[in-house]
């Protein structure tokens, strides 16, 4: 009898659970089952508050934490008018909030290991959380822009509060700009760097240091950073001779992407004269939706705004992701994107309106994908409003997932 799509492991005899993503095939690539099964498994952590200093979230078969959501079906069901665009959205926005306001809840601290690929939805899972160590294998990008989507599961709000400003969040999430640890730590997307081969030594302090902690989540944070920094042993990933984020490059992008559209910005890349401009326009023109760019600058201005919460910045991506994935072109890019880079695999987009009718993608057109949902919203809109919103029993029953997740 196959595993479980996730396991949920508590470690014998400390306060440190393990939450594995078991889908190593697919490179742990989210589907709608797995995302039940760690609603199951986040309930299990509810129930047992207090019980868990620490949940380390990792991914099965050594080649990625989790590249993402597995997309082609929920691009079938939505060009077909099916139910699984809005379940899938619904209940994986719904996770991420559940997870990032866990020690809220619980007093848990989630340390996430990205030792691979970390990509779309995996990085949702994970980037609301304390702590993110990167390793030396690790690859994080959010590629939304190709496939005619965003940069969904809360980084439209997670990017515009970057330490090194919004322009670098606008910079990541609308070019799909692929970061390696040291590009992550640099823009403070990871928190620790620690080399793979470190992993099983952190794993062991954690369970050693956390069984003498109390106190609630600021003392399991402390506890949990300060294994994470002593398995790292104060090293940092090399800088890579293709760095993304030097200084030279993040002056660029402050400057150009300080636009407040992406008319703006395309006139201020155009105006440069190094070759990381070129590059980057080019990119962009390449690969990325016109109109996944117009939308993902305006959701990240408006929630780079003072006195937002990652709540709200979901329920808003809610409405978008629905938006996105149930319109056929020109409103949306999305089983375009996906045919081409997922389903068929020629990466020959053709995004209408293309980057010659830019004016096409209006404010109008703009204003529509964040209004309130009507027809499409089968579920109704997407209510987070404290952090026990969506808890197992402020939350209508989830059918079934098939094979039955684990038990403490």
């Amino acid at each position: 009898m196959a595993e479980p799509e996730v396991l949920l492991r508590p470690e014998d005899g400390s306060r440190v659970a393990s939450i594995t993503l078991n889908r190593a095939s697919k490179l742990n690539a989210l589907n709608l089952n797995m995302i039940r099964l760690l609603h199951r498994a986040v309930d299990e952590v509810d129930r047992r508050a207090g019980r868990f200093g620490c949940i380390v979230l990792d991914g099965a078969g050594g080649r990625a934490f989790c590249a993402g959501g597995d997309v082609a079906d929920v691009r079938a069901e939505g060009m077909a008018g099916g139910s699984l665009p809005a379940d899938f959205f619904m209940e994986e926005y719904a996770l991420v909030h559940r997870l990032a306001s866990m020690p809220e809840r619980t007093g848990c601290c989630q340390v996430s290991i990205w030792d691979g690929i970390v990509m779309g939805g995996g990085v949702g899972i994970s980037a609301h959380g304390a702590i993110r160590i990167a390793t030396e294998r690790t690859l994080f990008a959010m590629p939304e822009m190709a496939i005619g989507f965003f940069p969904d599961v809360g980084l439209t709000f997670k990017l515009s509060r970057l330490p090194l400003g919004l322009c670098v969040g606008l910079y990541i999430g609308m070019t799909g700009a692929r970061l390696g640890p040291w590009d992550c730590m640099r823009a403070g997307l990871a928190t620790h760097f620690v080399p793979s081969a470190s992993i099983p030594s952190l794993r062991k302090l954690l369970g050693s240091r956390l069984s003498g902690v109390g106190g609630g989540a600021a003392e399991q944070e402390a506890a949990c950073m300060a294994c994470a920094s002593e398995a790292g042993a104060g090293e940092m990933p090399p800088r890579p001779t293709n760095a993304v984020l030097t200084k030279e490059n993040v002056a660029v992008i402050d400057r150009c992407f300080a636009a407040p559209t992406l008319e703006g910005i395309f006139a201020a890349l155009r105006a440069e004269t190094g070759q990381f401009a070129a590059a980057t326009l080019q990119s962009m023109v390449a690969a990325c939706s016109p109109t996944s760019c117009k939308v993902t600058l305006r959701a990240m201005h408006a929630f780079a705004a003072e006195g937002v919460g990652l709540g709200h910045a979901l329920s808003m991506e809610y409405r978008l992701a629905l938006r996105f994935s149930t319109r056929p072109q020109p409103m949306s890019d999305f089983f375009e994107g996906v045919r081409a880079v997922v389903v068929d695999k020629d990466r020959r987009q053709s995004w209408r309106p293309g980057w010659s009718q830019l004016a096409e993608v209006s404010d109008e057109a703009l204003e529509a994908f964040f209004a309130p949902l009507g027809a499409e919203g089968g579920r109704g809109e997407l209510v987070l409003d404290g952090p026990h919103a969506w808890g197992e029993h402020a939350r209508a029953p989830l059918p079934p997932a098939r094979p039955a997740g684990p038990r403490l």
